[in-house]
């Protein structure tokens, strides 16, 4: 078995002291294995994004441990979070974040300024992602000239120019419309699984559900893993991911089967071949 990304023990974070004392997020344990998708929902003012801010080092834990790939961050000193924060984690805002003065390839290229002895891998690499995530037509183009979809594509390459284990997104499609929000989301679900990041999401939108491994509820400070009876879930054929199969209504027919997708690039990839996820999915379901 894999060694969790992301492990965090028994986390609290509170603020004032005896009867004024207040817990924002209180006892929070979970691990993020790579490769998986994970979103952490809940009403507002549950806690998600102080969550989301002491998984990434930008806020001390009161209580419990937090490591990244091995490292516990909660006893670093302040001085050493910034270098893990850059290489082992990378960070997606809904408010995109970019610096206006910059071109789309530098701001990409801007966090790999702290690894100066990789300045040609990192051109390199900031080339792929531009390709990958189709900005090559907008490479020099300034983000006041971006469309709200092309900002937070340039914010995932962004933060994937280090190749950090760890992306933590807070509301990544909170200012996009349905369908550029949906692109987004496949663009995340698509690197955990080519690439075995593992990808933690803060997120009121109820639309991105469909293409997540898990989904953790934040309420009153408390984490629960948000589960349905196991006759509920069926399995995508083509990335295999668990799919609530009474609320799923991504499917198409294929000889006289009903087949149930986590998204439509899913679907699109199952109909351009069905017959190769056909027996993908009768071997997956033999070895269960």
């Amino acid at each position: 078995m894999t060694s969790p990304i992301l492990s965090a023990k028994h986390i609290s974070k509170y603020y004032g002291s005896g009867h004024t004392k207040v817990r924002a997020v209180n006892d929070v344990s979970l691990e993020i294995q790579p490769g998986e998708l994970v979103l952490i929902m809940g009403p507002s003012g549950s806690g998600k994004t102080t969550l989301l801010s002491m998984l990434g080092g930008l806020l001390k834990a009161s209580e419990g441990s937090i490591e990244i790939e091995g490292i516990n961050i909660t006893q670093l000193k302040e001085a050493a979070l910034p270098n893990i924060r850059a290489l082992k984690i990378g960070f997606i805002f809904q408010a995109f974040n970019l610096l206006e003065a910059l071109t789309v390839e530098e701001n990409i290229l801007f966090p790999a300024q702290l690894r100066k002895h990789k300045a040609n891998s990192a051109k390199q690499r900031a080339d792929e992602l531009i390709q990958q995530l189709k900005l090559e037509h907008r490479r020099f183009a300034l983000p006041q000239t971006l469309s709200g979809g092309e900002k937070q594509r340039v914010a995932i390459a962004r933060a994937l120019i280090n190749e950090p284990g760890l992306i933590l997104a807070d509301e990544p499609t909170g200012n996009l419309d349905s369908q550029t929000g949906q692109e987004v989301m496949m663009i995340l679900h698509d690197i955990a699984r080519d690439h075995g990041y593992a990808v933690v999401m803060v997120t009121h939108d109820p639309r991105v559900e469909d293409i997540a491994d898990r989904i953790m509820w934040l309420e009153d400070g408390a984490l629960h893993d948000r589960k349905l009876e196991a006759h509920q879930w069926t399995h995508d054929p083509v990335c295999g991911m668990r799919v609530d199969e009474w609320k799923a209504d991504i499917k198409t027919e294929y000889k006289e089967k009903t087949y149930i997708f986590c998204s439509q690039g899913c679907k699109q990839r199952f109909e351009k071949n069905p017959v190769q996820y056909v027996s993908h999915s009768k071997r997956d379901e033999s070895s269960r």
